[in-house]
């Protein structure tokens, strides 16, 4: 579901898919842990590739695997890694 992928990929920076118990030692984010849904999108965004594709074409694909969110906190960590992803991939479209 669209829906809920962009939810996932939305989740605050702390959220971990693994919860620990108090007592218990902490679960490398990688593995589930503090940070997880943050690697997720990290790694859902690095796969995209914008190289030399219009900024409207680009922003298409990126969109066309989930749904954003409604929440704007959400949306705008999404957006700021697909914003970073694609002006690495294309230096001279909004130079500074």
């Amino acid at each position: 579901d669209k829906t809920q992928i962009g939810e996932v990929l939305g989740k605050e920076v702390d959220s971990a898919f693994v919860k620990v118990k108090a007592g218990e030692e902490e679960v490398d984010s990688e593995k589930g842990g503090n940070g997880f849904f943050l690697r997720v999108l990290y790694h859902y965004v690095d796969i995209m590739e914008f190289t030399d594709r219009a900024f409207d074409d680009s922003i298409r694909l990126f969109l066309s695997g989930f749904r954003l969110p409604g929440e704007a906190q959400k949306i705008d960590r999404i957006m700021e890694k697909f914003a970073e992803r694609f002006t690495r991939q294309n230096e001279k479209v909004f130079p500074s």
